[in-house]
């Protein structure tokens, strides 16, 4: 394959993240060269998705970049591309089913079919879970995409949004420690005033507060006295209190009460307003990168991988291969397997569990069959927060208070069949650091949508390559003219 790849080209990338293929799409689109390679067996980086096994066998090759060893020659002044750490990492796995839902004793065996009679579900068994592999699509990094956010708007504008399928969120929650229970969120005119949860006067509180928000860059004067404060200034202004204040502080601002009021408020506008195509890149997964060419300039020239110079204008990384980022902080994942969904919602469901003593709140996101995320019968779930020690620890509590997942059944809550934890590394990239045509790509981060990213890929774009369009609209077959004029026919033999 080394002699096949292009050199030298436009734009050299290494990494299949999300910012680093929005990058590679956006340059390939307005026809520059782009080789676009990676250390894994797989796209997506830390924001791919997996079957069961194949999720499974990944977290267990985690550090095979880590061990390759390289034999090329390196200049004194060549930058080295080497694994920081493991961006996933800390992966715990643990099965609460039996492998095979009989034994050598028929009296076990009568009783495991008499509790399958009884609660009317399948008994799933390890073996059946695993036979059920392909049917699985487990995410590294669950997002979503906000009906007005960045994504969707270069989705729509590009074109590319012919190629995927969508399914809305249908229930917003937040846990109710006190009460141990799930409240809905009421996110439209009509879900607050059919709401049961609430007074009428908070209803109409409720409203005017949404309201405004969303009407915040249209009357910024309305708002100057709050904008040196926090969210919490806000609402006590406006007597938000009670339910009503945990609706807007945990689900729709998905903020805290100290969370500057400038970003709480563009939150919970993106929230109201809810209710690659890529021409001529080469891509080449398995293929490690050793070092960044630096020139006498001080500038990159090109990079060495597998002992091949590839030689480029542009050089983007993604950001656990950048020598100079360091870890600023960390994600605590869980991926969880159920038998039943946590909101009797056999759709898409979004839960926030507020966290006490200033801690971030813990998000939790079901999806069932219908997202393609599981067989029927079973539930995918997510749940994401801020590291603070582990994923185990640092969602222990969550977990125990919303599922069972003790030997015996419980009636009331989803019971768990297996469960993974790990955790995500987040970098950060000292700016001017690197040599300035050399780009370092953020990796996933803790909020529930794409748009600081998608952002992130526009601004690297517009300064490699300034006044072009950003992933323009693909044309539609049927508009696309061929040429078939006399002079551009060779013909062998008159």
């Amino acid at each position: 394959m080394g002699e096949d790849i292009p050199s030298p080209c436009d734009l050299i990338v290494v990494g299949t993240g999300l910012v680093e293929s929005i990058v590679a799409s956006a340059a390939s689109r307005i026809g520059k060269q782009v080789v676009h390679l990676d250390h894994r067996d797989f796209y997506g980086s830390s924001w791919a998705t997996f079957s069961f096994n194949s999720l499974k066998n990944t977290l267990g090759l985690i550090d095979e970049f880590k061990e390759h060893t390289t034999q090329s020659q390196k200049e004194a002044s060549d930058l080295n591309i080497s694994l920081n750490s493991k961006a996933v990492c800390n992966a715990i796995e643990k099965w609460f089913i039996l492998d095979e839902c009989k034994t050598e004793n028929d009296d076990s065996h009568q009783e495991c079919e008499a509790s399958r009679g009884k609660t009317s579900r399948i008994t799933w068994t390890k073996s059946e879970l695993l036979k059920n592999s392909r049917k699985f699509n487990f995410d590294l990094s669950p997002k979503l995409l906000y009906s007005r956010g960045e994504m969707v708007e270069v989705l729509i504008n590009s074109g590319i949004c012919r190629y995927a399928e969508f399914k809305n969120v249908s229930g917003i929650y937040t846990f109710d420690a006190s009460e141990g229970c799930l409240l809905p969120v009421p996110c439209s005119r009509a879900d607050v005033f059919n709401s049961k949860d609430i007074s009428m006067v908070e209803k109409r509180l409720l409203m005017k507060v949404l309201a405004m928000c969303v009407d915040y860059e249209n009357k910024p004067e309305e708002f100057k006295e709050y904008e040196s404060g926090n969210f919490d200034n806000f609402l006590n202004a406006h007597k938000i209190q009670g339910k009503i204040r945990k609706y807007l502080v945990d689900s729709v601002a998905m903020a805290n009460d100290s969370t500057n009021f400038q970003d709480a408020v563009k939150n919970v506008q993106k929230i109201c307003a809810k209710c690659s195509a890529v021409f001529g890149g080469v891509y080449c997964l398995k293929r490690n990168t050793e070092n960044i060419i630096i020139g006498s300039d001080g500038q990159a020239i090109g990079i060495v991988s597998d002992n091949q110079k590839l030689m480029a204008r542009f050089i983007l990384i993604e950001d656990c291969l950048n020598p100079l980022a360091i870890i600023k902080s960390g994600i605590s994942r869980a991926i969880l397997i159920t038998d039943r969904s946590i909101t009797n919602n056999d759709q898409v469901a979004i839960i926030t569990v507020p966290s006490a003593n200033g801690k971030d709140p813990v998000r939790i996101l079901e999806l069932s069959a219908s997202t393609m995320a599981c067989p029927p019968g079973l539930y995918v779930v997510h749940l994401i927060t801020r590291q603070v020690t582990t994923a185990v620890e640092d969602l222990r509590e969550v977990i125990d208070a919303v599922f069972c997942s003790g030997e015996k059944e419980a009636l009331d809550k989803p019971n768990i069949i297996w469960s993974l934890h790990f955790n995500i590394n987040e970098y950060d990239s000292p700016e001017g650091k690197l040599p300035s045509n050399v780009y370092s790509c953020p990796g996933p981060d803790l909020f529930l949508d794409f748009d600081d990213h998608v952002i992130k890929a526009r601004n690297i774009f517009q300064s490699m390559y300034p006044g072009e369009d950003f992933l323009p609209k693909v044309p539609d077959p049927e508009d696309v003219v061929l040429e078939d004029s006399s002079e551009d026919i060779v013909q062998e033999n008159p």
